[in-house]
């Protein structure tokens, strides 16, 4: 350009793969990944099938075992998320989930398109690393960014995306039980799709804006924060909801009572357990002490009679 900056004109690894941009992988992506979603739920059912095959269990368990899954699931995925809707069937909190998913990915588009490889596109970011001075045949790259500043990246990406992975892997698994009914198995799909493609998303949108723009460490550093900021937004909204109205977070508030609640019930079941044997300890020994009384009030009566009986001999 006019300031003897320059960027290399050779295709992208997407072009090359016959693709017309960033947007156009990333809906291939998405298709990706819930076939790849789909799949592992159908292997993991199938070989629960077979572990469980000749096992019967009573309604009782079964209802306790999917309690536990669902008191897993919710701890997994946060006290303060509205991503916490998709374990229930509150469709309030379904709409505010997805709602949430929409919003991320709305946001994410601006900076795919800000991420395009397009020099007639005066909408992008793209940032020129070469200067070409034009009194010499040679360019030089400008940038500063090597593998401390992609290594900081993945640390980032890590600490802030893999618990929502990880929760969107975990639900996947639940969706592949048995125990639970058909809608909740499908509930539980859904939501771990929706959660793990909004984290594999935020990934990809991160990798390829910082291959356009971070031209430093610092770059890639603020440019990562900036990005993972929008997967904060489920907290933020969640906290919106509550401030308007608290009943419209009962759902997320009861099952939070649950993750607590459990565990203290199992204490108190416990506790009184413990108590009743402690009473049946008692009022065994309150039956021993009342037949040792019997048994002594007994013998003095005996005792009573046979001094009686020489006397009236006597007579």
């Amino acid at each position: 350009n006019a300031h003897d900056d320059c960027y290399p004109q050779q295709e992208t690894k997407v072009s090359k793969s016959g693709l017309k941009d960033y947007g156009a992988f990333s809906g291939v992506l998405a298709v990706f990944f819930v076939v790849f979603c789909c799949m592992a739920t159908l292997l993991l059912y199938v070989i629960g099938r077979y572990k469980d095959s000749g096992t019967y269990l009573t309604r009782s368990t079964r209802r306790r075992m999917r309690l536990k899954d669902d008191i897993y699931a919710l701890s997994a995925i946060g006290n303060d998320s509205v991503y916490k809707y998709f374990v229930g069937d509150n469709i309030f909190g379904w709409i505010a989930a997805l709602s949430t998913i929409g919003v991320q990915i709305w946001i994410l588009t601006v900076f795919i398109k800000a991420s395009e490889v397009n020099l007639q596109d005066d909408k992008i970011d793209l940032q020129f690393t070469w200067k070409c001075p034009r009194d010499t045949d040679t360019c030089e790259n400008k940038g500063d960014l090597d593998g401390t500043g992609w290594a900081i990246f993945c640390v980032l990406m890590v600490a802030f995306l893999a618990k929502d992975l990880i929760s969107g892997v975990n639900l996947i698994a639940h969706s592949a039980k048995r125990r639970h009914t058909h809608m909740s198995r499908l509930r539980y799909f859904v939501g771990g799709i929706c959660l793990g493609w909004i984290t594999v998303f935020i990934l990809y949108v991160s990798i390829i804006y910082n291959k356009a723009l971070a031209t430093s460490n610092s770059d890639i550093v603020v440019n990562s924060v900036v990005i993972l900021f929008i997967m904060e937004i489920d907290e933020k909204i969640f906290g919106l909801l509550a401030a308007i109205n608290e009943k419209w977070t009962t759902h997320a508030a009861e099952s939070e009572d649950l993750i607590t609640a459990a565990p203290a019930a199992k204490n108190d079941k416990g506790n009184s357990v413990d108590e009743m044997k402690d009473e049946i300890a008692n009022q065994k020994e309150e039956m021993e002490a009342q037949r040792n009384e019997i048994r002594m009030l007994r013998e003095a009566v005996l005792d009573i009679q046979e001094a009686r009986e020489p006397s009236e001999a006597s007579f």
